[in-house]
C-alpha cells in the first residue's frame, strides 16, 4: 500500500462559497455588496450562482479575492410547479477546451425546463458540461431527490452535502447519505458544503452568509488553480471545524483537525472507526485508523461541540494499492 498526502498542513488553503444569490435573481443584495460581505467574513473566493442567469464578475477580482463564473440551473421538475425537482450548480471550468462555446455574463436561460422523461436531468448535465462547466448536484435532500438518481446520472463532479439555508429554514440541509449512496455504487464524486444564501443582515444571530464553505488547497489564488484543485478533490467542506492534514502513511489514515467532540471514519463495505474521549470528554484534534485493502472508500467527519461538521473528501482505497502491495 502506497503512502499518499491528501491535505498537507504545510500548504496554503483558500476559503470559498460555491452557491449564493444576488439581486440578479432572488437574493436581497446586489453583487457588489455580496462580494464585500464575504470578504468581511474572511473568504478568498465565491461563485455567484443566481437562478438561470450566468454571472461573470471579473471586475471584483483582486490579488486576494476572486469570483468564479457560474449559476444555478433549475426549474426541471417531473410535474410542473411541484417537488421533487432538480437544481444543479454550474461552475465555469477554465481547465478544459478554450474553444468551447462559453456562456456570457448575465446570459439568461428559460424556466421551466421541459421534462421529456427520466433522462431530462442527464440532458441538462450534458448541456452544461458541453459549454465548459463543472456540475454540482445541489441540495438533494431539500429537493426530495431519489437516491437512485445519484447512480443513474453521470457527469456531475460533486454533491452538495451541506446546504446552510435549508438547515435553518427547512432542516433538510444534509446530503451525505446521497453521497454515500453514490460512492457505494462506484461513483467518484466529491462533497461540497455551501450557503445557498439569499438574505443578509450582519446583525442576525443565525446568519445565512458564512454557514457552509469549501477550503481548497492550492498554491495560487486564481480561477484556474482553484478549479483544478476542486476537480482533483484537493479540498474539504465545513460548517465549522477545520481539517489541517489528511494522509495515509504505512497503511494508516491519519487526520489532524481543530478541536472536536467526535471524529468518524466513514467507510464501505466495512464500518470505519468512531473516536471520542468517553472518559475525559476532552476535545480531539488527531485520529487514525488502519486502511483495509477490501474497503472501497473512506471519508472522515470531524464534529465539534456545537454539532458543526468538517467533511473530508473520499479516499479511494484502490488508488493506494496501485503500484503498492
Amino acid at each position: 500500500m502506497i503512502n499518499k498526502v491528501y491535505l498537507d498542513r504545510e500548504k496554503p488553503t483558500f476559503k470559498g462559497n460555491l452557491h449564493l444569490h444576488t439581486t440578479w435573481s432572488d437574493g436581497s443584495l446586489p453583487a457588489v455588496q455580496v462580494v464585500e460581505a464575504f470578504k468581511a467574513k474572511g473568504y478568498h473566493f465565491i461563485s455567484i450562482t443566481d437562478h438561470d442567469i450566468y454571472a461573470r464578475t471579473d471586475e471584483f477580482n483582486t490579488v486576494d479575492f476572486v469570483t468564479l463564473p457560474g449559476m444555478e440551473r433549475g426549474g426541471l421538475n417531473p410535474i410542473a410547479d411541484k417537488n421533487p425537482g432538480y437544481h444543479f450548480g454550474v461552475l465555469n471550468d477554465p481547465t478544459v477546451d478554450a474553444e468551447l462555446d462559453r456562456f456570457g455574463h448575465l446570459e439568461q436561460f428559460p424556466v421551466p425546463i421541459p421534462w421529456v422523461g427520466d433522462h431530462s436531468p442527464q440532458l441538462l448535465i450534458d448541456e452544461m458540461r458541453a459549454h465548459g462547466n463543472l456540475v454540482i448536484f445541489n441540495h438533494p435532500e431539500w429537493h426530495l431527490t431519489r437516491f437512485e438518481d445519484m447512480v443513474k446520472y453521470e457527469g456531475f463532479f460533486a454533491i452538495e452535502i451541506y446546504n446552510h439555508a435549508t438547515e435553518w429554514s427547512t432542516t433538510s440541509s444534509y446530503g451525505a447519505a446521497y453521497w454515500d449512496h453514490a460512492l457505494q455504487n462506484g461513483k467518484r464524486v466529491f462533497g461540497i458544503a455551501a450557503d445557498d444564501s439569499h438574505e443578509h443582515d450582519p446583525d442576525w444571530k443565525v446568519p445565512e452568509f458564512g454557514g457552509g464553505w469549501v477550503q481548497v488547497q492550492t498554491a495560487l489564488l486564481n480561477p484556474e488553480e482553484i478549479v483544478k484543485s476542486l476537480k482533483q478533490g484537493d479540498f474539504y467542506s465545513s460548517s465549522g471545524p477545520e481539517i489541517y492534514d489528511l494522509r495515509v502513511v504505512d497503511g494508516q489514515l491519519t487526520i489532524e483537525c481543530s478541536p472536536c467532540k467526535f471524529i468518524m471514519f466513514k467507510s464501505f463495505p466495512q464500518r470505519g472507526a468512531f473516536l471520542v474521549n468517553f472518559d475525559s470528554g476532552e476535545p480531539m484534534a488527531h485520529a487514525s485508523m488502519k486502511v483495509e485493502q477490501d474497503m472501497h472508500y473512506i471519508r472522515v467527519e470531524c464534529i465539534d461541540f456545537q454539532g458543526n461538521v468538517a467533511w473530508s473528501n473520499p479516499i479511494f482505497v484502490s488508488d493506494l494499492l496501485q503500484g503498492g502491495e
